[in-house]
């Protein structure tokens, strides 16, 4: 977990490390080893060593699974302060939330959400915020599709932005546009406008949105 944290400040803490993460963690983990003991129990207790080589042989991927399902909700990547509600420590300070990049670096995030956008470069997403120009924040995974994981994790991210800006008092950006948009399992879908206008309003990255709708 070191090289994951290197470059994170000072007092930030780990999504997965807040108490209800860890709470979500410790579900992962009990699910993963009831998995691992039921199969061992059947390969114990059925006297066909048929079926016994096939449990041997879903061993590997169910630990497989496991481990990658642990790791995957152990490095979800940002950070927040103390004085985050997701610490549930009712501080009255500013929180702060920071994002991990594909490269290592944590970025603090701005004031806006995020969506993913493909790199047409890397073949990855970048991370996108939902601003007037959709500004570029980094390149954010190498991974090929949105995965279910990938999803879960940009929900947890704008809904910890969320929660960063009712803290802090400040106004919903989102609000904003609740008119013309519309949560997908934490990914923001945008209405459009019509094409001759796209053509004049967007920039490129607004109309890789575009094409993505």
């Amino acid at each position: 977990m070191s090289d994951f944290t290197n470059g994170l400040d000072d007092g930030f803490i780990r999504f997965s490390e807040t108490p209800h993460a860890l709470q979500k963690g410790r579900t992962i983990q009990f699910q993963s080893a009831a998995l691992i003991i039921a199969i061992q129990l059947a390969f114990v207790l059925i006297p066909f060593w048929t079926i016994r080589i096939l449990l041997l042989l879903l061993m590997i991927p169910a630990l497989v699974l496991s481990w990658r399902r642990w790791v995957d909700w152990s490095n979800t990547p940002f950070a927040v302060n103390p004085a985050h509600p997701l610490m549930e420590l009712l501080s009255d300070k500013e929180a702060m939330v920071m994002i991990r990049l594909q490269d290592g670096r944590w970025q603090l995030a701005g004031k806006y959400r995020y969506r993913l956008v493909e790199d047409d470069l890397l073949k990855g997403f970048n991370l996108v915020a939902l601003d007037d120009n959709y500004s570029i924040f980094g390149y954010f995974t190498d991974q090929k599709t949105q995965s279910a994981s990938l999803r879960r994790t940009m929900a947890l991210l704008n809904q910890s932005l969320a929660l960063r800006d009712a803290h802090n008092g400040e106004q919903d950006n989102i609000e904003d546009a609740r008119e013309r948009e519309s949560m997908d399992f934490g990914l923001l879908q945008r209405d459009w406008p019509d094409e001759e206008d796209s053509q004049e309003a967007l920039g490129p990255i607004a109309k890789k949105l575009k094409r993505q709708e």
